[in-house]
């Protein structure tokens, strides 16, 4: 198991990946962390291959926030969620924060006091880390659910997931050269 939190290193050798499929995992790395974890998929990616960043689109949830759009599916989920689990009545804005930051859902794995959401991204910050680790600009882009480059990813939507909320998720693709 790989601690995202505290590695300082993937276990795989240089270029040893076709492919990088990473779906709602870098919000959860802490920000102390960040580049480091983006360095390391471009070190591990051969060259030519392809990596697909999902994350969630705080832009979107934003702007659904300054709306005061409480039917927000996501804000909507989550209030039900902090009235099940935490039993508190989230506000819009701690509906808005989870994007952010949140409390991990899994205190006896993580601990108590665990966070899920430890960082966010806009699609211009996802290309700055990525510029930073070696990415060409010209070979990034902002894409949607399902639209890929890359055969290797042509299973998304097959399998439930957060990847398939298209309307609250920000997908990005980039290619090694």
């Amino acid at each position: 198991m790989l601690n995202l939190c505290e590695f300082s290193r993937l276990p795989f050798r240089d270029g040893a990946a076709n492919s990088i499929y990473a779906s709602h995992v870098f919000e959860h790395v802490p920000i102390h962390r960040t580049q480091l974890l983006f360095n390391e998929c471009f070190r591990v990616l051969k060259t030519g291959g392809y990596m697909r960043i999902i994350v969630p689109h705080v832009t979107k949830s934003m702007e659904e926030y300054l709306k005061g759009n409480v039917d927000f599916p996501l804000f909507s989920r989550r209030r039900e969620r902090a009235r099940r689990v935490y039993g508190e009545d989230y506000t819009l804005f701690e509906c808005l924060k989870e994007d952010f930051v949140s409390r991990s859902s899994q205190p006896s794995l993580l601990g108590k006091f665990a966070l899920a959401h430890q960082n966010a991204f806009d699609f211009e910050t996802l290309v700055k880390h990525l510029r930073t680790a070696g990415f060409k600009e010209d070979m990034i882009s902002k894409c949607h659910f399902r639209e890929t480059r890359c055969p290797d990813f042509s299973f998304e939507g097959e399998v439930k997931s957060e990847a398939n909320e298209d309307y609250r998720s920000l997908y990005c693709e980039c290619q090694k050269i």
